[in-house]
């Protein structure tokens, strides 16, 4: 069940919270009335959800640009390590003359 568009409406009256979900089209796909308490458990409920998305989205990126880092960064640590070892062998040589 898909709903492109559209609003939520949240109003408060008589010590509740009353949720609606109207269509593009004024069409109401949903309400409900909630106690202060109810709420707020909804709203702890949806934040961790919402939360859970993004922490599976920011993994994923970060898995990715491992897997890509990980195929560059092993050609640049060998030509490193290399021109490393042979600054280290030149410098010895020159402080003994």
């Amino acid at each position: 069940m898909e709903h492109e568009g559209g609003q939520w409406n949240v109003a408060t009256k008589e010590n509740e919270v009353y949720l609606e979900r109207v269509s593009e089209d004024s069409e109401r796909l949903f309400d409900d009335s909630l106690a202060p308490e109810e709420a707020r458990e909804l709203a702890r409920l949806l934040t961790k959800h919402a939360d859970g998305i993004n922490e599976s989205a920011k993994s994923a990126k970060a898995d990715d640009a491992d897997e890509a880092d990980d195929s560059g960064e092993d050609g640049d640590s060998d030509d490193s390590d290399t021109s490393d070892d042979s600054d280290k062998s030149d410098k010895p040589d020159k402080s003994d003359d």
